[in-house]
């Protein structure tokens, strides 16, 4: 049913869990998996006085790094055919919901997966939501994997 499966991960339990989903869909399917992981331009600390922004998305980009590193093993110790890319830069600037959908769309998945922090009200007004933003822009169905309930 599916042959590409994009996963977005950003480091979090929710994207282990989306992953985790992924790549039993992915071995049920024989399924592709490209994951993905976004280094954030738009962090509040870019604006925090005394930190340097070129250090910051070093570490960040580090960090990104360090996330599809543990995905390629988990992915070869499931057998599953997959790829990792860092999208060091968010190919529109501080949207990294119009990032992921772009990057699945011209790679042709035809299932997106990823996780939601399940967050409700203000905190999500204030927060916002990449996954409601992915689920506007990208043209294959979205998974959503929550670490807590609804």
């Amino acid at each position: 049913m599916y042959h590409r499966i994009l996963v977005a991960m950003d480091g979090g339990a929710a994207s282990e869990l989306a992953l985790d989903q992924a790549m039993v869909i992915a071995q049920a399917c024989e399924a592709e998996v490209e994951v993905v992981y976004v280094v954030d331009d738009r962090s509040p600390f870019m604006d925090v006085t005394g930190l340097d922004p070129v250090r910051l998305v070093e570490d960040l980009t580090t960090a990104g790094d360090s996330v599809l590193a543990a995905a390629r093993g988990r992915l070869a110790a499931g057998h599953v055919r997959h790829a990792t890319r860092l999208l060091g830069k968010p190919m529109v600037q501080g949207d990294i919901a119009m990032t992921i959908a772009t990057e699945a769309n011209a790679w042709g998945a035809d299932l997106i997966v990823m996780g939601t922090h399940g967050r409700q009200g203000v905190r999500r007004l204030v927060m916002g939501s990449v996954a409601r933003g992915v689920l506007a822009e990208a043209l294959a169905p979205v998974l959503l994997v929550r670490t807590q309930p609804a």
